[in-house]
């Protein structure tokens, strides 16, 4: 069993690393908001059954105080095997101080958050042959009192920084161990690219229009913008890939699996959109800021996507 720190207590965090406990592994939580209710009642995830989670057979798994530990201060916690950071990229720049005393000479540090970047950053501050990312493909909301519902799906598809096979098959061992499937493709570049077909869109519009994703299927113009931000999304992600010199593209078929996999979330709320409710900072940058930039480097109008980033900085 390996030894794992999760960077991050929120529905992602408690989520993927509620798994790795049910299956027996030694994890520890680096939380602020739910420290206290953790520590004293345990980590509690509404399931909704998936051949994707095999934990998911149970609608409630119930992970008892003593079964993980919680700290505050990473100081307060030894090197791990595996350091999965599942924190909003808003918070990213503090992690300087909550993964530098966790980083040993053998941690493998996975990113666990949306957008593009996030392993350039973190190869800033650990070993770039072992900096990985796990892209959740998942429906997990938070609620108030600190309980994770899980609405649908659960797999991740992951890879490394260095493109180095074996590091990822080791990564895909650990989640295997979890009963978590995953999905390992032959580029990371790739994989975010492809995430950011669906999150641009649903996340994006969610936000400016105060819309679930039901609402943005339902809506004609909604709708149309949506598949017009799918489809700058792709040519810029490969024209990403092109400049690289990876040989892997994403095609239009890719956008209409997305479109029908959102039909299957009914009224879903992405996770920016909960988050321009509560007030909460927004994770513009990384998911929209940054592919814009690229794609406009690259020579891409891009006319949708700069709407929806000028429309968002208006929104907050």
């Amino acid at each position: 069993m390996s030894r794992i720190v999760v960077v991050g207590a929120g529905a992602v965090g408690q989520f993927y690393g509620g798994q790795l406990i049910h299956a027996g592994h030694e994890v520890a939580f680096l939380a602020r908001r739910d420290a206290a209710v953790l520590a004293s009642r345990g980590l509690v995830i509404n399931q909704a059954a998936t051949p994707q989670i095999t934990s998911s057979t149970y609608p409630v798994l119930h992970l008892a105080p003593g079964t993980f530990k919680v700290a505050q201060d990473p100081r307060l916690l030894t090197p791990p095997d595996w350091l999965l950071i599942a924190l909003k990229t808003t918070a990213l720049g503090s992690l300087p101080h909550l993964i530098g005393p966790l980083i040993g000479p053998a941690t493998r540090v996975v990113a666990l958050c949306n957008g593009l970047g996030v392993e350039e950053r973190l190869a800033a501050l650990a070993d770039p042959q072992r900096i990985l990312g796990a892209l959740c493909f998942v429906c997990i909301n938070r609620d108030a009192d600190g309980t994770i519902r899980h609405l649908a799906h659960g797999q991740l598809t992951v890879g490394s920084l260095a493109e180095d096979a074996g590091e990822t098959r080791r990564l895909q061992n650990l989640w295997t161990s979890a009963g978590v499937t995953s999905h390992a493709p032959s580029s990371l570049r790739e994989a975010r690219w492809r995430k950011l077909v669906w999150n641009i869109p649903f996340n994006g519009l969610g936000v400016v229009h105060d819309a679930t994703t039901d609402r943005i299927l339902a809506d004609p113009l909604l709708l149309k913008e949506a598949r017009l931000l799918m489809r700058e999304t792709i040519a810029a992600g490969n024209a990403d890939l092109a400049l690289h010199q990876r040989n892997e593209r994403i095609d239009d078929a890719w956008a209409l699996e997305q479109e029908a996999m959102t039909y299957e979330m009914a009224d879903y709320a992405p996770s920016t959109l909960l988050d321009a409710r509560m007030g909460a900072p927004l994770e513009l940058d990384a998911l929209f800021g940054e592919p814009l930039r690229r794609a406009q480097g690259l020579g891409l109008a891009s006319p949708a996507m700069a709407r929806l980033w000028a429309n968002l900085n208006r929104r907050v």
